[in-house]
């Protein structure tokens, strides 16, 4: 079967946008497809679906909720739309609300509104230590301030996260100051990802970040391996009341790939 691809790069993230209506029970397996394919350096794949009377809706190949693949259908949505407008409206998987992106296609860019925390959790290991998780609506992020551990420690916390926190899917993001190293693990996919950068995870990193602030925006950079994106969030009270993330985006032209399903 040829389905119709567009291929984002949203700070070295690499996503796989579907343009074709393929069916639901279909996605995991050509998303499985798609990433095996050396020449697409994907990290993750999205499937554009067309709703009835609702616009464009955006399904990560897991379920799961992902800022940088947010930003970047965004980005998408203006840059086919005749008016090109700077501010769109994104559906997406993995958020019960539909989310503002601020886009400038001239600069090359994509910034998010994104969900708020649900709650922070703790994981205790042991004698290895403490470590917060910040869940969000379809992914809970843990923080770990060292360098990169070994797959070994990753996958011992993304298992303990299981029991506390049932999610679509995980990520374990290394923090050191404000440098950043992703790891993401998709259920539905079976997929563990040492990512180039992930959005939502940074989400994760300003709000620990952010945890000594009563009231008013936190922001930060947070460079990664693939790129920077930029985080702020708000606070009222200590409470996290709003939350944003962005930075530059490209999408290529439109190719056709074979997939069998």
């Amino acid at each position: 079967m040829e389905i119709r691809i567009r291929v984002a790069n949203p700070a070295g993230n690499i996503t796989i946008f579907v343009m074709d209506r393929v069916k639901t029970e279909a996605y995991s397996a050509i998303a499985g497809q798609l990433l095996k394919r050396e020449e697409l350096h994907a990290e993750q794949v999205g499937f554009v679906e067309t709703k009835e009377g609702q616009g464009m809706h955006m399904q990560m190949m897991g379920g799961e909720f992902c800022g940088n693949a947010t930003r970047s259908f965004g980005y998408l949505l203006s840059m086919l739309s005749k008016d090109k407008p700077k501010e769109v409206m994104v559906d997406v998987s993995g958020s019960e609300k539909v989310l503002k992106a601020e886009v400038d296609l001239e600069e090359g860019t994509s910034r998010v509104e994104m969900p708020v925390p649900l709650e922070i959790k703790e994981i205790h290991l042991g004698e290895e230590g403490v470590y917060p998780v910040v869940v969000f609506e379809g992914i809970c992020h843990m923080i770990v301030e060292s360098e990169p551990r070994d797959q070994e420690f990753v996958n011992r916390l993304m298992k303990k996260a299981e029991q506390i926190c049932p999610c679509d899917a995980y990520g374990v993001m290394f923090l050191q100051g404000k440098n950043m190293v992703p790891v993401v693990y998709v259920k539905e996919t079976d997929s563990m990802v040492w990512e180039s950068s992930c959005g939502s995870g940074s989400m994760g990193a300003a709000v620990y970040l952010s945890q000594a602030k009563e009231n008013g925006w936190y922001s930060c950079e947070l460079h990664q391996p693939g790129g920077v994106i930029e985080v702020s969030v708000c606070r009222e009270q200590g409470k996290v009341t709003a939350c944003k993330m962005g930075g530059p985006v490209t999408i290529s032209e439109e190719m056709k790939v074979e997939v069998n399903i």
